[in-house]
């Protein structure tokens, strides 16, 4: 029988195994000889030696690998969450939706005893993130950016006549709704496992299209959605399908999770709280940066990251910061401005000798919307 106890296990065991495979895919995230500044959390934490950088990410990893052979040794999962949060100390930039979303697994077991404690909150961080990742979807940014240029161009092969029919553009909108759906399905539906069926063909569709199949895009978040299908599988396709009591999240201490995962990323929708702990995934609409140089034969180290094509900055030497970021950390830079404005700094004092404006652009993504940001 797939005891609690046991379910329990099993999502340790597969978050270990996925997270170990994120850090290695995005290895040159949790390293400091990069060409990509370090923004760390508080200003005491800069210049910390490579070397510290370099123990943590394999102290880090070893760490996750005697979870996954020992579980439910709560010392060693606690040492893991220790480890992975000094090191997120270091550089804003590593707290991943995903890597956030790993802590709090590892988070549950460390702090809840009860096996039920930790499945309940298991289950209302999977509804917090496709509920959260769903809402933030029903914009015109993910329409014409995922939607569009994503899925109906570069994955399907569509053209833009083909596609400029109305029905067809806020079509995309089905999208957000049905990962919206499917969370309130987790909690309400009497036969989840449809529900929990159709989410996991929704992470299967993520796959193909992210994947060296489709548009070979994004790859660090394969192994989370690899893992988001396991999840489901274990807990509505085994004998004991797991249940959900609303009154058990804010029982005693646990409350502090509960606002911590279910109030605070509501503030995202009114610009209080940081978009990646509110889960806002492939919205579309996040803030851009771009740094334009003025003289392009001072930064050649950088050549690799200008953009081939032309942008919303009136500039023909521009770096896209998002695509800097995904070609040399194989992950997205954290999209706030405050990051934004900790980047531009640190470019300046690492190359003093390249001149360079910075820009900063909201959506929709037109050069009115473009605002200078060193003057």
């Amino acid at each position: 029988m797939f005891t609690q106890n046991l379910k329990v296990n099993y999502i340790l065991k597969i978050t270990s195994l996925f997270w170990i495979i994120t850090k290695i895919i995005s290895y040159k995230l949790w390293l400091s000889n990069r060409l990509f500044p370090l923004i760390p959390v508080a200003d005491f934490f800069d210049n910390c030696p490579n070397w510290l950088h370099l123990s943590l990410y394999v102290f880090g990893i070893c760490s996750m690998f005697f979870v996954f052979l020992f579980p439910s040794n709560r010392i060693i999962i606690g040492l893991t969450i220790g480890v992975e949060l000094l090191s997120c100390l270091l550089d804003i930039n590593r707290w991943q939706p995903y890597q956030y979303h790993f802590i709090l697994i590892f988070c549950f077991a460390f702090f809840f005893r009860k096996q039920k404690s930790f499945l309940n909150y298991f289950v209302f961080l999977l509804v917090v993130i496709y509920a959260n990742s769903g809402l933030h979807k029903l914009n015109g940014g993910f329409l014409f950016y995922v939607w569009e240029n994503l899925i109906l161009k570069q994955f399907l092969g569509l053209k833009s006549d083909q596609i400029s029919n109305t029905f067809i553009h806020y079509l995309g909108l089905s999208l957000g709704f049905f990962e919206f759906i499917g969370a309130l399905g987790l909690l309400f539906f009497k036969n989840k496992k449809i529900v929990a069926a159709l989410l996991i063909a929704m992470h299967l569709f993520i796959l193909i299209l992210l994947s060296p199949l489709g548009v070979n895009h994004n790859s660090v978040v394969l192994p989370w959605n690899f893992a988001m299908i396991i999840f489901l599988l274990v807990l509505y396709f085994t004998k004991e399908t797991t249940s959900f009591k609303f009154k058990e999240l804010i029982d005693g201490y646990q409350i502090v999770f509960f606002i911590l995962i279910g109030v605070l990323p509501l503030l995202n929708f009114f610009g209080l709280y940081d978009n990646y702990l509110s889960f806002n995934l492939y919205s579309g609409n996040l803030q851009k940066m771009y740094i334009c140089v003025e003289n392009r034969g001072e930064a050649s180290q950088f050549e690799p990251y200008f953009s081939k094509n032309k942008t919303v900055v009136d500039c023909s030497n521009t770096i896209l910061l998002s695509n800097w970021s995904v070609k040399e950390l194989n992950v997205f830079p954290y999209p706030e401005k405050r990051v934004y404005l900790k980047i531009m700094q640190k470019w300046k004092e690492q190359n003093p000798t390249i001149a360079a404006k910075f820009y900063l652009v909201n959506y929709p993504y037109h050069k009115k919307n473009c605002v200078q940001i060193d003057e």
